[in-house]
C-alpha cells in the first residue's frame, strides 16, 4: 500500500479510530465521514482500492483522514481485511477501532440523544468487554430501486429510511454461536434474494496486537465473556440505483466472496424486475431515531440493565 497523505498521526490512546476500505464511493464518502465524526470518531484510516472517481481527492481534503492506495485485487487482500490489519497493527493497537465498509453507519444506544462515544466505550472497558457485536439493518426506500438515488443536500437516511423488522433479538445479542444459525440471515436481503447475506458483524473492538480478524468481520475469535451484550446496529445502505452497475462490475471482477455470487443474485433480480421495490407495509419500519428502536424494543430504555454489563 502507498500512503498518499502527509498528515501527522498523534499518539493519543484515547482516540477512537475508524478503518475503512472503498472503491468509487465519492457520493457516499462525505456523509459517512460527517456521521461518524458526530458519533465521536476522532480519526479515519482509508484504503482506496483503485477508485476512478473523486474518492481520494475528497478524503485528502479532510484533516482527520489518512489515505492509502492499493491496486491489489480486493479478493487477493482477503476482501480488504489484510489492508485493515496492516494499518491496525501500526495505528490501532490499544485504541477502540471501528472497522466499516463505506455503506455502513454504526449506531449505539442513544447516540443521537447525547450519549457520547467515549462514554459508551468507557462502559465497555468497565465491564471488561473488548468486542462489540452489531446487527446489520439493510436500509431501503419505498420507491423502486431505480428511483432510489443519492441527491445533493439530502441525507441517505432520508432517501432510504426503512428496514425490515428484526427477529430473535434476545438470542442474537445474548448468544455467540460458533456455527452458522438461521437467525444470522434475515432482513430484506433474505426476504427478496436467494443469496441471503449474514447480518451479524463485529465492527467495534479495542484492538490488541495480533488480534485475528475474519473475512467481512462476521465472526470473532474473542471469548464470549469479552463480547458486549449491548444492542448496536449497522445501518447498511446498499440498495440504491447505483447497485445494478456496481453488481455488474463486481461480477465481472469476481472481487467478492464466492466469485461475487451474491452480486450476481442482485444483478439477476434487478434486471429481471427493474421496478423492484423492497418496501412491504407488513414488515417495513421507518427509522426516525432512537425512539424507533425503543418503540420496537430493539434497545433497552435508559436506566435499564445494560447489555454490556456482567
Amino acid at each position: 500500500m502507498e500512503r498518499l497523505d502527509n498528515l501527522a498521526i498523534p499518539d493519543r490512546a484515547e482516540e477512537i479510530r475508524c478503518f475503512f476500505v472503498g472503491r468509487n464511493e465519492a457520493p457516499r464518502l462525505p456523509e459517512f465521514l460527517e456521521y461518524h465524526r458526530r458519533l465521536g470518531v476522532d480519526r479515519f484510516f482509508f484504503v482506496d482500492n483503485g477508485s476512478t472517481d473523486q474518492s481520494v481527492e475528497i478524503a485528502l481534503a479532510e484533516e482527520d483522514v489518512h489515505v492509502w492506495s492499493t491496486e491489489q485485487p480486493y479478493q487477493d487482500g482477503r476482501f480488504g481485511v489484510d489492508w485493515q490489519e496492516a494499518l491496525l497493527e501500526r495505528f490501532g493497537v490499544g485504541h477502540w477501532c471501528l472497522l466499516l465498509d463505506l455503506d455502513e453507519f454504526f449506531y449505539y444506544p442513544f447516540c443521537d440523544q447525547g450519549r457520547r462515544f467515549d462514554d459508551f466505550v468507557a462502559s465497555l472497558d468497565a465491564a471488561g468487554r473488548t468486542v462489540v457485536k452489531s446487527m446489520m439493518l439493510d436500509m431501503y426506500s419505498d420507491r423502486s430501486i431505480g428511483e432510489t438515488t443519492l441527491r445533493a443536500g439530502c441525507s441517505i437516511f432520508e432517501i432510504c429510511p426503512f428496514f425490515d423488522r428484526p427477529r430473535h433479538l434476545w438470542l442474537f445479542f445474548r448468544r455467540d454461536f460458533r456455527r452458522i444459525q438461521r437467525i444470522y440471515f434475515q432482513g430484506v436481503r433474505s426476504r427478496i434474494f436467494s443469496s441471503a447475506a449474514m447480518v451479524r458483524k463485529y465492527p467495534l473492538m479495542r484492538y490488541s496486537k495480533g488480534m485475528p480478524l475474519s473475512l467481512g468481520h462476521h465472526h470473532t475469535e474473542a471469548p464470549s465473556r469479552s463480547v458486549s451484550r449491548e444492542r448496536t446496529y449497522l445501518f447498511h445502505f446498499k440498495f440504491l440505483s447505483t447497485l445494478r452497475d456496481y453488481a455488474r462490475e463486481s461480477v465481472d471482477r469476481g472481487c467478492h466472496w464466492n466469485a461475487s455470487a451474491e452480486y450476481q443474485d442482485y444483478l439477476d433480480g434487478i434486471e429481471g424486475d427493474p421496478g423492484m421495490n423492497f418496501h412491504d407495509p407488513r414488515v417495513s419500519i421507518r427509522f426516525r431515531g432512537t425512539e424507533t428502536f425503543l418503540q420496537h424494543r430493539m434497545i433497552r430504555p435508559r436506566g435499564g440493565r445494560a447489555a454490556g454489563r456482567r
